[in-house]
């Protein structure tokens, strides 16, 4: 394998795991902020 090769191939691997680690990243802090509306519906329909 030429080096060429191996540097597309590091540069390659590094971005789809690093867009990886961004989508899990902004969907663990979009889930925090949903997190308490959610636990207040849940509260409010108990309430009922």
């Amino acid at each position: 394998m030429s080096a060429g090769a191996i540097v597309m191939l590091l540069i390659a691997a590094i971005g789809l795991w690093g867009g990886c680690g961004v989508s899990i990243a902004i969907a663990m802090k979009h889930s925090k902020k949903n997190k308490p509306q959610a636990q207040e519906a849940a509260d409010a329909g108990e309430q009922k």
